[in-house]
């Protein structure tokens, strides 16, 4: 399904703040990577994509349908994980999906207890059947999540933040699971953490203070400063001067000595040595270099 956001503005009454600023998007199949810190704007966005709530100005479509007119037709084909979300802690999980699937209306238990078996199957967590949601770890509640959002087989997943707070293990778990149902979908996922983005997703979108810093691949995102980024173990004083004339997307302390990575046309240090960059450091880049 293709989504084609067009001059999305969200303000917010109390304050007046403008959470969304004339926010142009199309996203078509596949992962779709929605990346910017805290406070960016990605779960306003996100929540007008699902319907949850209404835009102050702008439109939305989905296969060329406008979405206010059409809401009924986009809630079928779409499945939602939102950041917080909570799974009736004292059913199992068999008993929720029943639960959701009589929500989205369907009505036959033999068809119900099939969809349930498949996205339980999907999201690996057959032999957890008869444990209460409460009992679940982080990562089983995120997949518990998205078998909720697959209820239905959707053609849109919205994803908002879903690896925060899991162990390495679970996040790349969730991960690798969220490549295995793209195949055939639309998938926004929206996160502030580089690596989830760099896992997954071909076309990003950057949003700094409700505005798009960037929209378009991956690839040609990073390679912005490719050949420009330098990394460079040096002083404190030397910390001090590329902070100062560059834009540096990172600062680690090696044996009591600062390893910057910095971006210029040329190296500012004898020792600086260049570097292939990552997502974070064209991310970083792109918002203005580290902070102290």
């Amino acid at each position: 399904m293709k989504i084609e956001i067009k001059n999305l503005t969200k303000i917010y009454p109390r304050g007046k703040k403008k959470a969304l600023n004339g926010v142009n998007i199309e996203i078509g199949q596949g992962i779709f990577g929605l990346i910017g810190r805290n406070g960016a704007g990605k779960t306003t966005l996100m929540r007008i994509v699902a319907t949850i709530m209404d835009a102050t100005d702008g439109e939305i479509f989905f296969d060329g349908k406008e979405l206010k007119a059409n809401k009924d037709e986009f809630r079928s084909s779409l499945g939602y994980l939102p950041q917080s979300t909570k799974l009736m802690p004292r059913m199992n999980i068999v008993e929720f999906l029943d639960y959701v699937c009589i929500l989205k209306g369907i009505k036959n238990k033999a068809e119900r207890k099939e969809r349930i078996a498949s996205v339980i199957e999907t999201v690996g967590l057959v032999g957890e059947e008869k444990k209460r949601l409460g009992k679940y770890s982080g990562g089983m509640l995120r997949r518990a999540g998205i078998a909720q959002a697959l209820i239905g087989d959707p053609k849109v997943l919205i994803i908002d933040e879903p690896t925060t707070g899991l162990d390495p293990e679970e996040r790349l778990y969730f991960l690798n699971l969220l490549s295995k149902i793209a195949m055939e979908r639309t998938i926004i996922f929206s996160t502030h953490i580089t690596a989830d983005i760099e896992h997954l997703c071909n076309n990003i979108c950057v949003l700094e203070q409700g505005e798009v810093k960037y929209l378009g691949e991956k690839a040609e995102f990073i390679n912005r400063i490719n050949g420009k980024l330098y990394e460079h173990t040096g002083s404190q004083y030397e910390e001090e001067q590329l902070r100062k004339d560059t834009i540096v997307t990172s600062v680690a302390y090696v044996d009591g000595r600062p390893r910057v990575r910095y971006v210029a046309e040329a190296p500012l240090f004898d020792g600086s040595v260049p570097v292939a960059p990552t997502l974070e450091d064209s991310y970083i880049y792109a918002l203005g270099g580290v902070k102290r």
